[in-house]
């Protein structure tokens, strides 16, 4: 499966990261009192984003975020999931708006937006990678061993917050290869036009996995950025009203039984996303993140 992925948002500088606290192993305390006030359908807001949400070309809702949402819900007496399509800007005040009841496409935990919804916990997450040639022969794992070799060439997106990693890394533009899209960036690895590309794992893993003997793998240990002191991952989460607590917390307690099952790792795999982008039960929850 191929995927476009969209970019808005992706990776921006100074999201919080780390393992932190009890996080997605926590429980929450579901009750008869609170399933029951919980709607039989519910509307939820996307923008069309693939791998995320979108509409496929019978009209129909699908994606990892809707997947994702409908199978933490399960349990909880929601027999139907009504979509909107609106554009990214509007989802948020189409939330507030009560044009729908979550926003369920992929959107990135901030503080900011904290303060006007409530999240659920993390459902996926999006981080920077490495591909090389097979076995790493330059024993590439970070940008700092890319600066230290002058003689490594990194191929780079233009125009993507990569290149703002890279020059906070202290990493010379000359060592820069950069290229218009992400299959470029392969066959640049592949050509010895560049011995590393560096990308965000959600855009470049789908494509890697189109190409059948490539001769290219996945950096093993990779070493995230590091940004503010934090390493430069994202969390991706439900949107919800701050006032819909039940709603957010029966979601939240289906989520954490996703987690410890292991069925979030297969319904995020089934999209593309690798494991090294679900949640575990270290993960920190929402509530820690909109703190950062």
């Amino acid at each position: 499966m191929t995927f476009s992925i969209d970019r808005r948002g992706l990776l921006t500088l100074g999201a919080g990261a780390g393992l932190l606290g009890a996080g997605l192993g926590t429980l929450l305390p579901s009750t008869r009192a609170q399933a029951a006030s919980l709607p039989s359908t519910i509307k939820v807001g996307l923008s069309n984003q693939l791998p995320y949400a979108f509409l496929d070309d019978k009209g129909v809702l699908t994606g990892q975020s809707p997947d994702v949402l409908k199978a933490a819900l399960a349990s909880a007496g929601i027999a139907k999931v009504e979509p909107v399509v609106a554009e990214f800007s509007a989802l948020i005040p189409g939330l507030l708006a009560k044009r729908f009841d979550v926003i369920c496409t992929g959107l990135y935990i901030r503080p900011k937006r904290c303060e006007v919804l409530a999240y659920g916990n993390p459902d996926s997450m999006s981080r920077e990678t490495m591909v090389v040639k097979a076995g790493n022969p330059r024993g590439i794992k970070s940008l700092d061993d890319v600066k230290k070799n002058p003689d490594i060439k990194m191929a780079v997106l233009r125009g993507g917050v990569e290149e703002a990693y890279a020059k906070a890394a202290g990493v010379p533009e000359s060592q820069w290869v950069v290229l218009p899209d992400t299959a470029p960036l392969l066959a640049a690895v592949q050509g010895g036009r560049a011995d590393v590309a560096f990308c965000s794992l959600v855009i470049i893993y789908p494509t890697l996995l189109t190409m059948s003997d490539s001769g290219l793998e996945i950096v093993k240990d990779f070493v995230d950025p590091i940004v503010d002191g934090k390493p430069a991952i994202d969390y991706a989460a439900m949107g919800f009203r701050k006032e819909d607590n039940a709603l957010r917390e029966a979601y939240d307690a289906g989520l954490a039984k996703l987690v410890a099952s292991g069925e979030l790792a297969a319904i995020n795999k089934k999209y593309g996303l690798p494991e090294a982008l679900s949640p575990i039960a270290s993960t920190p929850t929402s509530a820690e993140l909109c703190k950062a």
